[in-house]
């Protein structure tokens, strides 16, 4: 009877772990938010990243400066003080430029830093006035490659649009609890700047560019059919930076 009493249990409990291991095999794994571009997005006043002289400093580089935006449309924000994210290929640190125009030219902002292999973010600083809702800008990245001759200078040039937040937006990224959340969120209003920039803070603190790349690959997707080439670009500094992590 002692013999018959102890097998039950053990009987019961190798019952509910197989149980619980079969179901584990039918939940999904959470998927992160994919970049879905806005429903009417404005088109780029420019024919989009301007790059001169391959794009690189260093002539042995494949990979280019790049604004890492959408190249078919403009990609929005709903800040004011929105955040500016690209690519610098070269290894070697040098100067490098950010500018901030209007969009007939006139300049709002301008800092100058080393660049950094790899991806590189900086945010419009919350002392100067705002950007206005509605309004477009273009913004430069300059690396200067020799600073007594200008004209090796490697340029790339991007817009970004100021769109009014929806109601339920605001009322979403008030509740939401994690990064990831609010990537998503941004993700899925294509709100593009505002996703990036969540995403790059999100690394800071992480140590982890998952969310980073995640958005580069959902970005590439998106471009494919339009814009190949850009969308093989994305993809290329995609893969650049996942061999870096």
């Amino acid at each position: 009877m002692m013999i018959h009493e102890l097998k039950r249990p053990t009987i019961y409990c190798a019952g509910i772990a197989s149980l619980i291991l079969s179901v584990s095999f039918w939940i999904a794994p959470v998927a992160l938010a994919k970049y879905t571009p806005p429903e009417n997005p404005s088109k780029p006043k420019e024919t989009g990243t301007n790059t001169t002289r391959g794009g690189s400093c260093e002539g042995n580089s494949s990979a280019r400066l790049t604004a890492l935006v959408p190249f078919s449309h403009v990609g929005e924000t709903i800040s004011g003080h929105p955040t500016f994210t690209w690519f610098v290929p070269d290894r070697t640190p040098r100067p490098l430029q950010l500018r901030l125009f209007t969009r007939t030219g006139q300049l709002l902002y301008r800092t100058e830093m080393q660049s950094q292999q790899g991806i590189m973010s900086v945010a419009l600083p919350s002392n100067l006035p705002q950007l206005s809702i509605g309004q477009s800008y273009q913004w430069q990245v300059v690396l200067v490659c020799d600073p007594n001759i200008p004209s090796r200078n490697v340029v790339a040039t991007a817009e970004i649009q100021v769109v009014q937040p929806a109601a339920p937006l605001q009322t979403q990224l008030a509740a939401a609890q994690t990064p990831q959340q609010r990537i998503d969120l941004y993700a899925e209003s294509g709100l593009w700047y505002d996703a990036i920039a969540e995403a790059r803070k999100a690394s800071e603190t992480s140590q982890s560019q998952a969310a980073v790349l995640e958005l580069l690959d959902s970005l590439a997707s998106s471009e494919a059919e339009p814009l190949k080439d850009w969308s093989d670009r994305l993809r290329q500094i995609r893969a650049i930076e996942q061999q870096r992590q």
